[in-house]
């Protein structure tokens, strides 16, 4: 009895690990999404005030990206355990 619901509590968690690889994948295209469009706007902006807080918010979200491809990679590590 034991045994079959900690296989059940395995399956559940891996379930779990993919549904949060397909919830990051999601967010990862939507932050490459609004790079593209604030290097739109910044290529329209006039403003070197509104340019600067456009690179900067692109800088904040490269990193974000980063983070992201890093903890997809660790729950896929954790998978193949």
């Amino acid at each position: 009895m034991a045994h079959n619901f900690m296989k059940d509590l395995d399956k559940i968690r891996k379930s779990q690990k993919w549904e949060r690889i397909r919830q990051l994948r999601k967010k990862l295209a939507i932050t490459r999404h609004n790079i593209e469009v604030s290097k739109e706007i910044m290529a329209e902006t006039p403003s070197d005030a509104q340019q600067e807080q456009l690179k900067e918010k692109i800088t904040q979200r490269q990193h974000g990206i980063a983070g992201i491809k890093k903890e997809i990679r660790d729950i896929q590590q954790e998978l193949k355990k």
